[in-house]
């Protein structure tokens, strides 16, 4: 018989850690799959075994190119035609707020992490000034895939206790997080500063 969860909380607990494990973000598991799949983990003739193999499946599905064409679909067809709109604005066409977007609308098209991180670190002045473009490339965005632009202050993740970055060894200093929604998911653009 094959090992199973005795709990709701063992079970997410485990297969949080598996995603982690295969390089899945449970973000992409709907709801509903991801309750299926907990009650699976709970069943004693299913247990660890079917449940991961579930997760095996969605990630199939995730990463599979029907679903790629059908994301990259839906960015085509933006309503807003964002993305064509900034390369037609000097203030805004390659600027680091615009380089971070297409970073998440590919994360998006890949069906890879929604937590990412942006390559270069940045004074706070900078980060100030990213953050501006982030406000206008969102005040271009109405009624489209991109929905729900947020940038916040940065913050000191070592002083609040936030120092790991996951199960590494990477230590966090001051960070700000850009976020947006494409297509319904939420991406966090956290950004190094250097000052």
């Amino acid at each position: 018989m094959p090992g199973y969860a005795k709990s709701d909380a063992e079970a997410k607990e485990r297969l949080l850690a598996y995603c982690d494990k295969i390089d899945l973000d449970p973000a992409w598991i709907s709801d509903s799959k991801w309750d299926t799949t907990i009650r699976i983990a709970r069943q004693k003739e299913y247990g660890w075994d079917e449940a991961e193999n579930t997760i095996d499946s969605d990630k199939t599905e995730i990463a599979g190119a029907k679903a790629k064409e059908a994301r990259q679909a839906k960015l085509d067809g933006d309503a807003s035609n964002l993305m064509n709109t900034i390369l037609a604005t000097p203030a805004l066409n390659n600027t680091p707020a615009h380089r971070m977007l297409v970073q998440c609308a590919a994360a998006y098209v890949g069906g890879i992490r929604t937590n990412l991180g942006y390559g270069s670190k940045m004074t706070r002045a900078a980060y100030a000034t990213v953050r501006g473009q982030w406000t206008q490339i969102s005040q271009q965005a109405g009624g489209g895939v991109y929905t729900a632009f947020v940038s916040h202050d940065p913050q000191d993740k070592a002083a609040l206790g936030k120092i790991w970055v996951g199960d590494t060894l990477a230590v966090r200093g001051v960070q700000g997080n850009l976020l947006v929604r494409i297509g319904g998911m939420r991406f966090n653009m956290h950004v190094d500063i250097t000052d």
